[in-house]
């Protein structure tokens, strides 16, 4: 039998071919490296099925022709005011179409994935007779629709609840889990894997062969009875009450409501799953979080799928930096060497490297150990001579760095990365001392690095070369986070917004405002922190030492309370006394204060001062992106995600 292939005249978004009895489907959406699914993409989808029974195959297999990716999902862009109510419902009514048809077809149907799967797109390929998937690790399986502020759509609820079981199914669509292959091979999200070289083979031996699919026990059918679905619902809820904000959050609370309801029997579900998807994307929520996700994308983009990886890092400093951003690196598969002269400083970090990998590993032995082999102690500093990147992360100090700088160079590879982790010391003084300065970027890792998506890549603009600025996007990608390359300035941006908010909780305190109620103000409007913990947490003399540097260029001051408690010895956690006081790290519980303001008028006096110097970063051009502003402020200091960031939360409160 010939081989059949499309043509352009025939499909814009697949590539379709012939091989004997099966027909090969390729994802190759037009001007989509992540293959977004789209009303286009989807009728081109049901065109090819109507080929696949014209031609009589037998099966049917779906693919991707994309790098390091079989389908992220839905296009998000099209859910942001840009679809009416009923274009909206006939695109989902589509999607849950095309899936039934994969399900009830005589022609068998296999999802073949190497590279990212989710959302919609795992929908879709649970949909299909079997999903087998390639045992590398660009392949992973998710659906993050709740934090997306939706929920997944497609049948995909139903068809994770039917393979997984009940309790495992509702943790993994709610908290929005990533799996591995193994993993998912693990909890029976899909039938096979195999590595990339034997992929096509497995799929092509499942589809003659049908073997039996994979499914939940039988057992976990006892759970979705109406009166089991109200007890785990409630069980569920209470949960998740305690790890979000369910008011500004919904859609986790929502998909679990929408279960207990309906149950996971798809015909009772398809409905309702699409009157329950509208509703929540008419929520002003849901809105700012599709932005941002839509954002969070374009940061990615900015590293292409294909980008170089590396294997391994020197860094410099093992005070609180430097082993959070070692554990970091191990974790993310580099072999860490740590260079430092201080034998305490080294102890304590080691024992807090352990402690993360504890978090991370506690029931995997096996990688609980390969993260603490990827660590080395390197008290000569030879591993720099070796290393792909090279991390100066001691303390900001312009001489000694300056003279470290300058025997990095010497002693790095010449073709390695090196980069300061500094947000204050000025990027230009210290790339002055190098005698190629182009090849020095700032790496501005955001507090708690654990849980914050945001580095900021620091360059000095056409000082700086094109190729360092890539290649520490690409370092910063390759550690799961998102890079902003921006020009260096004082305070750099993250950091400058946030010290607002922190100086104006201050000057609040300083106005007999009692902290405990100005920090309630600050975490009930949803920002992690309220002011005074947060400067506790950085070190009170971090922030006046980043409000000095601000000062020059900003209308930032330093509040006179601020400067006293230095003079008393006040640094905050570090030293146990600050704003609160603190035994072993931990906060002692503050004493209960009565304060008959105005709280509305507490949280605006606090945010508007984000919002306005969040303008005057746009206006002095340190980022040109006003979404991508509001992005960084999200990801990079936590600001709430429901209310866009600080830009769009002020034009919100203007209509």
């Amino acid at each position: 039998m010939g081989l059949l292939t499309s043509t352009p005249d025939n499909f814009q978004h697949l590539a379709i071919r012939r091989d004997q009895h099966v027909l090969w489907i390729g994802l190759a959406v037009k001007n989509s490296t992540h293959n977004l699914l789209t009303p286009e993409v989807l009728a081109e989808l049901h065109q090819a099925y109507k080929m696949a029974q014209a031609l009589g195959v037998r099966a049917l297999i779906l693919h991707s022709m994309q790098a390091q990716v079989f389908c992220s999902g839905l296009d998000l862009s099209i859910l942001e005011n840009n679809l009416d109510s009923q274009a909206l419902t006939d695109f989902l009514k589509s999607g849950q179409d095309f899936c039934e048809r994969l399900q009830s077809s005589a022609i068998v149907s296999l999802a073949m994935v190497e590279g990212e799967c989710a959302g919609a797109g795992l929908s879709l390929a649970l949909a299909c007779h079997y999903c087998v998937g390639s045992l590398s690790r660009h392949t992973h399986f998710s659906f993050p629709e709740v934090s997306q502020g939706i929920h997944p759509i497609w049948g995909g609820i139903s068809r994770t609840l039917q393979r997984m079981g009940v309790t495992t199914a509702l943790k993994f669509l709610v908290q929005t889990t990533v799996f591995s292959t193994e993993e998912a091979i693990r909890y029976k999200l899909i039938d096979a894997a195999a590595t990339a070289p034997q992929l096509k083979l497995l799929s092509l031996r499942y589809v003659a062969g049908q073997p039996a699919k994979s499914t939940a026990p039988f057992s976990t059918a006892l759970l979705e009875t109406l009166s089991a679905r109200i007890v785990i619902n409630n069980q569920q809820q209470r949960k998740l009450a305690k790890q979000q904000d369910i008011e500004h959050y919904p859609a986790g609370s929502r998909l679990l409501n929408l279960w207990q309801l309906q149950g996971g029997i798809l015909a009772n579900l398809q409905d309702a799953e699409i009157a329950a998807f509208k509703h929540l994307v008419t929520t002003a929520s849901t809105q700012n979080l599709l932005r941002l996700a839509r954002l969070k994308a374009q940061f990615k983009a900015i590293v292409p799928l294909n980008a170089d990886n590396y294997s391994s890092v020197h860094i410099i400093g093992a005070g609180h930096l430097g082993r959070e951003i070692a554990a970091w690196c191990s974790l993310s598969g580099l072999t860490v060497s740590i260079q430092e002269s201080n034998p305490e400083n080294l102890n304590f970090a080691l024992e807090r490297i352990r402690t993360i990998f504890n978090t991370y590993f506690q029931k995997d032995i096996s990688k609980l150990k390969a993260a603490n082999e990827r660590i080395h102690v390197d008290y000569e500093g030879s591993g720099m001579a070796l290393a792909d990147i090279v991390i100066d992360a001691t303390p900001d100090k312009l001489g000694s760095k300056q003279e470290l700088l300058a025997s990095l160079e010497e002693n790095a590879r010449p073709d390695a990365l090196l980069a300061v982790t500094s947000s204050h010391l000025p990027l230009e003084q210290l790339a002055a001392v190098l005698l190629k300065p182009t090849r020095l970027i700032g790496l501005h890792f955001l507090y708690p690095i654990t849980q914050r998506e945001l580095v900021e890549v620091v360059h000095l603009g056409e000082k700086t070369s094109a190729a360092v600025i890539q290649q520490a996007c690409n370092f910063v990608r390759q550690l799961n986070k998102l890079p902003l390359p921006i020009q260096a300035a004082p305070g750099l941006l993250v950091n400058r917004i946030l010290l607002t908010y922190i100086m104006q909780g201050i000057r609040l305190q300083q106005q007999n405002v009692p902290s405990v109620v100005i920090d309630k103000a600050g975490r009930d409007f949803g920002m992690p922190l309220g002011p005074l913990e947060w400067a506790d947490v950085l070190g009170l003399d971090y922030c006046r030492q980043l409000g000095d540097t601000l000062a020059k260029t900003s209308p930032i001051l330093v509040p006179d309370l601020l400067v006293d408690m230095l003079k008393a010895g006040k640094l905050g956690r570090k030293n146990g006394n600050g704003f609160y006081r603190y035994r072993h790290g931990r906060m002692l519980k503050p004493e209960r204060a009565h304060w008959d303001g105005n709280i509305a008028a507490l949280q605006d006096k606090l945010v508007r001062q984000m919002s306005e110097e969040a303008a005057l970063c746009l206006e002095q051009g340190i980022i040109e992106n006003p979404d991508l502003l509001d992005a960084a402020v999200v990801f990079g200091a936590g600001f709430p995600a429901f209310r866009g960031g600080p830009l769009q939360y002020a034009r919100s409160c203007r209509k």
